[in-house]
């Protein structure tokens, strides 16, 4: 258990160092954004559904969640590719402290002045509250691994799915997808602000 502790924490402290070298040496055509997460679709369900006091049927479709995730995101080849960095923290389906760490790549798919369709993926450690302090649940995943306290996963390809409008040159509002497929899919909408917006010449 205290080796599991040790790996836990060394994974946390070696993404939170490379996100604040990241951040930091970054200069140009950058944002930074805060989404308000609030609900989860769960397409065929969940078993653990008598867990989820915030669903909004007997079988969890749909959780309401709240919290919320920050980004950094920066652009390094025109408006088409960006990296980005996201730290997550939130209410999960159970009503217990959850969260998320990302880094990753982010594709633009549209060629517009407004409109962005960004695809993104990368390394991703989430981690929950342990839900084996609830009597009857059952673990439906291998992918969790446990402590005494906490369940987490480590994994290289954490997804997002993002729309954002331009509203002026400095602010996008936008809705976001975390996909956690085929199992989950996690809402959230917000904003992001840019620093230093693209200029004309470099957008497309």
């Amino acid at each position: 258990m205290i080796h599991k502790n040790r790996q836990l924490a060394l994974t946390l402290t070696l993404m939170g160092s490379f996100a604040f070298f990241f951040v930091f040496h970054s200069y140009a055509q950058d944002n930074i954004g805060i989404r308000f997460v609030f609900a989860t679709i769960h397409p065929a369900g969940e078993k653990n559904a008598f867990l989820m006091p915030n669903r909004l049927d007997e079988n969890a479709h749909v959780v309401l969640n709240w919290g919320f995730i920050g980004s950094y995101q920066k652009y390094i080849y025109k408006r088409r590719l960006s990296l980005k960095v996201a730290q997550g923290a939130y209410s999960d389906c159970a009503r217990l402290f959850a969260g998320h760490t990302h880094l990753g790549f982010r594709f633009n798919f549209l060629n517009s002045r407004r409109h962005y369709l960004e695809f993104g993926f990368g390394p991703t450690f989430v981690y929950r509250k342990t839900w084996y302090r609830f009597a009857g649940y059952e673990q439906e995943t291998n992918l969790l691994k446990n402590t005494d306290k906490w369940q987490w996963n480590f994994v290289w390809y954490g997804g997002e799915l993002e729309y954002d409008y331009k509203i002026t040159d400095h602010i996008d509002l936008n809705i976001n997808c975390i996909p956690g497929y085929p199992k989950f899919f996690t809402f959230a909408v917000g904003a992001r602000w840019w620093l230093n917006p693209l200029s004309e010449k470099v957008k497309r």
